[in-house]
């Protein structure tokens, strides 16, 4: 599915027909307000993916350009709703919450664009997930570069395409290697180190488990691009990823489609390692078919030189030499 060319519908009610999105992009990757709907479906791109990222490190964003498309921004309040950390979870709130994860696990697949933003890095995700494939394009930016790289999981196949930053951060192979494979689809199965971060976050489970995640303390209601959402705001909540437990302190708001209960947007405010982070994701297309298929000519990472050893943290795994190897999430 090309992320850059996701159109939407007025919600009918029917299957396979979805809400328009607030803003359009034009042919030459500007934005432009799209038809009025009645409906909160957004379908706005930001950037994306932050749970699959592989550096831990906290990032800072710079929205622009991804894949020769623009990006839309996503009208309305650039924070989260605070809420005391002593507040109590709300049985209001914890009934909304549970409701729209069920209506998205429910419709099986979406469209996501999520990003990361903090002091020393960045992260830009665009994702499809489905209920058993997924796929992934990823770009990072830290205090050794840019990187760029391609997750695509089937079943519980894995393959991972990246420039030799990418290799060499996610991957935790030697830059000779890396710029030996770089670019060239490598397949990853559950005995490589790397698999299990790689592997994080990429199917509509875990997609939406490895990232939403807050108390659910406070419900409420925003207004967005002229449309009233509901919102389920809280402290954030520690979240455990290819065996590694990532701790951010902060507040998060889950906006939700009062009328299909499906999640728009999340977003997290917070600190990590004491450095201020950044996270937004925004849903679409909900219930289209994700049909991934195996890359061509993809070697094993046994021979490249991977090593195995199930990438649970501490050590080799996705990352470099000098970064923790979770492939998720500078924020968690």
């Amino acid at each position: 599915m090309d992320p850059w060319a996701q159109t939407g519908t007025a919600e009918s009610g029917q299957p396979g027909s979805w809400p328009a999105p607030a803003y359009d992009f034009a042919p030459n990757g500007s934005l432009t307000a799209a038809p009025a709907t009645t409906d909160e479906g957004l379908r706005t791109a930001t950037s994306r993916r932050r749970r699959i990222v592989l550096i831990v490190l906290a990032s800072v964003l710079v929205v622009g350009l991804l894949a020769g498309g623009g990006v839309a921004l996503f009208t309305g309040s650039s924070s989260p709703s605070s809420v005391p950390a002593s507040a109590p979870v709300s049985p209001e709130a914890s009934a909304a919450l549970e409701r729209a994860l069920a209506a998205a696990r429910a419709a099986g697949s979406f469209h996501y664009v999520s990003t990361s933003t903090g002091t020393t890095g960045n992260a830009t995700t665009i994702g499809d997930a489905g209920r058993t494939s997924g796929m992934q394009q990823i770009t990072t930016t830290d205090s050794n570069g840019h990187a760029t790289f391609e997750v695509v999981v089937i079943g519980s196949s894995c393959y991972f395409e990246g420039d030799t930053l990418a290799l060499e951060e996610n991957l935790d192979v030697s830059t000779s290697v890396a710029q030996a494979h770089a670019n060239q689809w490598i397949s990853l199965s559950p005995s490589d180190a790397p698999y299990a971060s790689v592997y994080a976050a990429v199917n509509t489970n875990d997609a939406l488990s490895e990232n939403i995640s807050l108390k659910p303390q406070q419900l409420g209601s925003t207004t967005t691009g002229g449309r009233t959402l509901q919102t389920v705001s809280g402290a954030i909540k520690p979240v455990q990823i290819a065996g590694q437990t990532q701790t951010l302190t902060g507040t998060a708001t889950l906006e939700i489609s009062p009328s299909s209960h499906l999640p728009v947007r999340y977003r997290e405010s917070g600190t990590s390692a004491g450095q201020s982070t950044s996270f937004t994701m925004t849903f679409a297309d909900y219930g289209e078919a994700v049909s991934e298929s195996a890359p061509p000519g993809a070697v094993t990472y046994p021979s490249i030189g991977g090593a195995s050893g199930g990438g649970n943290g501490g050590g080799g795994g996705a990352g470099s030499s000098t970064s923790p190897s979770v492939l998720t999430a500078f924020v968690r």
